[in-house]
Formats: C-alpha cells, sequence, structure tokens
C-alpha cells in the first residue's frame, strides 16, 4: 500500500512538473509574440524609448513566476532574459552591446524552442 501511495505522490510531482513547464512556456511564447513586434518597430526606428518600459514589462512577467518554474525551462528564461539585448544590439554600434553574428541567432533559436515547448 505503501509503496502504491508512494507511486502516486510521485507521478503527481512530475505531471505538476511538466504542467508548469508547459504553462510557463505557453505564457512565455505569448508575452514574446506580444513584444515582439512592438520591439521590431523600435529597433526599425531606431526608438530607444521602447526598451525602459519593455524591461519593466519583462521584469513584472518574470517576477510572477518562481525561480524553480524559471529553471525548469531554461531556452524560454533565456528568451525573455536576452530579447531586449538582441534589440539593443541591433540599434547599437557593431561590438559595443554584442557580438551580433554569435548572439541573435542564438536568442532567435531560445525563441523558437520555447515557441515549441509552448505548442507541446
Amino acid at each position: 500500500m505503501k509503496f502504491w501511495f508512494s507511486l502516486i505522490v510521485l507521478c503527481s510531482a512530475l505531471s505538476a512538473s511538466a504542467a508548469d513547464k508547459r504553462e510557463f512556456a505557453t505564457e512565455t511564447a505569448a508575452f514574446l509574440d506580444a513584444e515582439l513586434p512592438r520591439m521590431d518597430a523600435a529597433v526599425e526606428n531606431k526608438d530607444r524609448a521602447y526598451f525602459g518600459p519593455a524591461l519593466a514589462r519583462m521584469q513584472a512577467f518574470v517576477g510572477s513566476w518562481s525561480g524553480e518554474q524559471l529553471e525548469r525551462d531554461p531556452a524560454c528564461a533565456r528568451a525573455l532574459s536576452d530579447f531586449l539585448i538582441a534589440g539593443l544590439c541591433k540599434i547599437s554600434p557593431p561590438g559595443t552591446l554584442c557580438e551580433p553574428e554569435t548572439f541573435i541567432p542564438k536568442v532567435d533559436k531560445h525563441i523558437a524552442q520555447c515557441r515549441a515547448a509552448a505548442k507541446r
């Protein structure tokens, strides 16, 4: 009896963990889908004014999740932490903020991985 109870508790915990990860990925993908077009427009217009309020929105979004939830989905966590840097990188003089040839593709990869996780 004790074995079955332990097994049920373990399966429930794993299921909750998977649900948290999927929820975080879904919410992160939705957040990025709302922010990225706005950021792309700011980059196109070389409008740095977008980035301060966007940082505040990103920090509020991240603050609504526990560290444990963030750790369960590193691709989404990295996409969140890096997408604004990638935008600033695109409008900054080359070599001043990041290495665009390597950093931006990494961010794009994390965003794609996060979106894929949200669809699972």
